[in-house]
Parts: structure tokens; sequence; C-alpha cells
């Protein structure tokens, strides 16, 4: 058990689950149990080396968290990356708690692949995150609920990319009853859909984008629906989009519902002073009315019911 040294003021914590936690390296940030309300006392120190017998030694006395202060967070992240389908898989950890180091995962990933044009290893981590998300959405039925709660808004590249993944993963499976490969296409297409900017940031407009990334994808051999979501994302329903025009159906499935998610995120993110959900999917009914595949657009109101 922990020892009788109190954990640092004025700190935040964070539950975590245990799974995950051991790997051949001493775990890099201080482990603390919670004995009451608000009062934690360090379990492990950073730089300790962890093992099961620590974590049997928890589950016999029936705990089933630690905690870690926030500041550790990205430290965490980085440690359970290897093992992300090892924690959503833990069913005795509440699916939120789930969701948010799935969350924190990909983001952190996202920000390694979106920092450089990525190489195929970076496209290898992101494939194990969003195959792991997948597993996820397939397994539990309030899946996509739980990741909605702790999705973020626009918050920059790496965080605008998951989160059109994450949606395009939900509207997959809410619309075209994907299967675990069609919701690891979709999760691609949106997290990958803006690589054509990585390296062009802070131009205010840059419809080369949509070509440069589909290009770059297609150089490091990345599925052709992944591709073609990347060069027609902001192509539309009703042949106002870029870059060539393209109409209904002539808009490769993928791409079009990658291009909704994507919208409603900047819809979302965007409007100042900060709206509710239901508020946003009204102001891109009524700015982008006709821009979108109906069938797609009906669906996507569903996912946040």
């Amino acid at each position: 058990m922990g020892t009788a040294t109190a954990a640092p003021p004025r700190a935040d914590y964070t539950p975590i689950p245990l799974a995950g936690l051991v790997a051949a390296a001493p775990v890099p940030f201080p482990l603390y149990l919670c004995t009451a309300d608000r009062t934690w006392v360090l379990y492990h120190p950073a730089g300790a080396a962890l093992d099961e017998g620590h974590l049997g030694r928890l589950q016999a006395e029936g705990i089933a968290q630690l905690f870690i202060r926030d500041v550790d967070r990205g430290a965490y992240f980085g440690r359970v990356e290897a093992s992300l389908d090892r924690v959503l898989l833990e069913r005795g950890v509440p699916l939120e708690r789930r969701a948010d180091v799935l969350q924190g995962v990909a983001v952190r990933v996202a920000e390694d692949l979106l920092r450089a044009p990525p190489d195929r290893a970076a496209l290898q981590r992101a494939q194990r995150v969003m195959l792991a998300t997948s597993g996820l959405l397939l397994r539990e039925e309030r899946g996509f609920a739980a990741i909605r709660r702790v999705m973020g808004a626009g918050q920059g590249l790496a965080t605008h990319s998951v989160t059109v993944g994450f949606l395009a993963m939900g509207l997959a499976r809410f619309v075209l009853g994907g299967d675990g490969n069609a919701l690891l296409l979709a999760g691609l297409a949106g997290l990958l859909h803006d690589v054509g900017k990585v390296g062009h940031e802070g131009r205010e407009r840059d419809p080369e984008h949509t070509d440069r990334g589909a290009d770059y994808l297609r150089g490091l051999g990345v599925q052709a629906p992944v591709v073609d979501a990347a060069r027609c994302h902001h192509e539309r329903w009703d042949g106002s989009g870029y870059p060539r025009g393209l109409r209904g159906e002539r808009i490769p499935e993928l791409a079009r519902l990658v291009g909704l998610a994507n919208t409603f995120d900047k819809v979302y993110a965007g409007q100042q002073p900060r709206v509710g959900v239901f508020d946003a999917l009204r102001i891109l009914a009524q700015a982008y009315r006709g821009c979108f595949d109906d069938r797609l657009a009906q669906g996507f109101v569903r996912l946040f019911r």
C-alpha cells in the first residue's frame, strides 16, 4: 500500500485504470492513492519499477484505479499507448474513463503525426489507435456517446483531426452499419483529412491542401478511400465545393462523411460566444443547406440524441 507521504498541495488529479501501467521501463511519473475525499497519498514514486505483483496486491484489496497529477497526463498517455486495446477492454473501468484515455492517447499520437509530414511509422501508430477505437465502438453500445463527451473542439490541428476522425467513425457505425474495417477507414480518413496543411500552417486560405494531402498519402501507400477523403472533403453535394466542384454521388462516400464531420467541428468550435451542440447543428443546417448528403446529415443529427 501507499506510504504516509502526502501528495504535493494544489495539484489536480486524474483517476487512471491499472491496465497498461506495467512495462519494461520504470514508471516516469508518481502514482497516488485516494484515501479520503480529495486526499491523496503517494503509492509509487517516479522512476521506480512497477510489476504485475504491485497491481495484483491492489486488486486483492479491491482497488481498481490509481491517480496521477494532471501535469503527468501526457507522460501517462505515452506509457499506455502500446496497451490501449487492453485499457479499452477493461469493463470494470467506467466507460467514460476509458474514453478519456482513448482521447488523450489519440491526441498525443495526432500531435506527433501532424508535427511534420508523416512517415509510415507515424501512420502505423495512428492506425493502431483507430483500430482500438473501432473495437470499442463495436463492443460498447454507448461507446460513441462516451467518446463524444470527451472530444475536444477545434483546439489546433491535432485535436480537430482527432475529433473529425471520431465523428466520422461514429457516423459510419450509425449510418453505414460499418464493420471494423469500415470504421477503421473512416477514422483514418477523418484523422488524415487535413494532412496537406502540415508545413503550411498559418495560411488563411489554402485550397491546395486537399490535393497536396491526397498526393502525399498516395505516396505512402494509404488506402484509396482515405486518399479520396483528403482530396474531396471540401466538395459539396450541390456542387459548390472544391477542388473540382463535384456534385452528389460523384463525391466519394467517405469524403462526404468526413466533409460533414469536418464542417460541423469548424462550426461548433468557431462560434463566439460558444454554443451548445444542438445550436451548432442548427447553424450547420441553416448555413450549409443542400451542401451535404441528406441521409448522412439526418444520421449525423441522430448521433447526438
